[in-house]
């Protein structure tokens, strides 16, 4: 083995080796659900505080990487690496010029700044970001790796700066694109569900992985797909990249070793248990081609079936949960009268769905009196910027 090199020393003293601050972001509602989750892993420091749009804990550099892996229902993961003071630019740059950006970013980093202002002297969001980046790259420069051609190591890492009555906290996203991609998916559908908000509905509406699951108006198979990796015991980052893992203090080796760990408690499944279907048939295409391609085809079989013309007898003989997400705004778009088709929908589920577990996102808050179903509990969730209702309980 090589010995270290002072940068290297460096990072391994001040990023690796001490605890750290980190700050789990969720959607509004989301955070109880994403506190349990992450009171489950296996974390160097089990402690963590609900906060205003998120979750707060403090543990190792590769407690960072568990949470990616692992967390189904969080957005972004941002590892706090400054707090200070600074009223003025002149002040903002001195703290800026002074920071060792070295230890987190790679030389060459593609810097994406987002910044937010509240009762600070230094209100324009725009001249912060460019003091940042100005300072952050004239820094790297003096530490810049080259590669084999002489080129600069480029990668994409953003920075989250917060001020609130001047007081800065500086963070970087561990995550790259929202958790919520899981890099399933190489298609595109109309309005889909966010792959964090289905994990919350499944975990909700009690879904226990032993017993079958009906997603018969499935559009993408997010339910479906999540689901499948619920019974697979596959983590939600599994098939995808972190921006973490273009940090100077990345550890291959430690990253390995936390994929091997998950990957030995896969579980193969000897009859599909969970279905997907919908009238749609490039969408049950794309879908199956996923299935197949991720080896999740023991856990999922997709059928091209109309809801109406679907029976839950021809796929199990068991009773599950049915989850349904009829189509409304987009991905409707004036095709049929909502509140028929929503009538039509819930008097298919009371006709051939008895004893099932429901899982109902309401489409339109006028819609909820209409759902001929009753003792159901009722939940609020936020979807792309809307309120959703969620309906649960057993259908008589």
């Amino acid at each position: 083995m090589a010995p270290l090199t002072a940068l290297e020393k460096r990072i391994k003293r001040h990023v690796i080796g001490p605890e750290r601050e980190f700050f789990v972001v969720t959607a509004p509602g989301l955070e109880n659900l994403c506190h349990e989750e992450l009171m489950r892993l296996p974390l160097s420091r089990r402690e963590a505080s609900i906060v205003t749009g998120g979750i707060e804990f403090k543990g190792r550099l590769h407690d960072c990487y568990l949470a990616n892996l692992k967390l189904a229902t969080a957005n972004r993961i941002l590892m706090r690496i400054d707090h200070f003071k600074a009223n003025t630019f002149h002040k903002l740059h001195k703290k800026i010029a002074q920071f060792p950006w070295e230890l987190y970013l790679a030389g060459g980093s593609e810097l994406k700044l987002r910044v937010s202002s509240k009762q600070s002297r230094l209100y324009h969001k725009g001249a912060v970001a460019e003091y940042f980046e100005k300072a952050i790259t004239k820094r790297l420069g003096e530490y810049c790796p080259l590669t084999a051609e002489g080129n600069a190591v480029t990668c994409r890492q953003q920075i989250f700066v917060r001020i609130v009555e001047d007081q800065f906290t500086v963070s970087l996203d561990s995550s790259g694109e929202l958790l919520h991609k899981r890099g399933l998916k190489s298609y595109r559908a109309i309005a889909p569900m966010r792959e964090t908000i289905a994990a919350a509905i499944l975990r909700l509406a009690g879904y226990e992985e032993t017993e079958p699951l009906i997603d018969p108006l499935c559009g993408s198979g997010t339910f479906s797909l999540e689901a499948a990796m619920m019974v697979k015991h596959i983590p939600p980052g599994w098939f995808r990249t972190f921006a973490f893992m273009e940090w100077p203090g990345f550890s291959a080796g430690r990253w390995q070793y936390l994929r091997k760990a998950c990957e030995a408690e896969f579980a193969t499944k000897s009859a599909p248990q969970i279905f997907a279907s919908d009238s749609d048939e490039t969408m049950c295409a794309s879908l199956r081609h996923s299935v197949e391609e991720y080896h999740i085809a023991d856990a999922v079989q997709v059928v091209c079936r109309d809801f109406i013309q679907l029976d839950p007898k021809e796929l199990t003989d068991k009773k599950g949960l049915v989850i349904l997400n009829p189509p409304y705004g987009m991905r409707i778009a004036g095709k049929v009268n909502s509140e028929d088709f929503f009538a039509a929908l819930c008097s298919q589920l009371k006709k051939v769905y008895g004893g099932w577990q429901l899982a109902l996102i309401i489409p339109e808050k006028h819609l909820r009196n209409k759902v001929p179903i009753t003792g159901l509990t009722e939940h609020r969730l936020f979807h792309g910027g809307l309120k959703v209702v969620l309906m649960t309980g057993r259908i008589p």
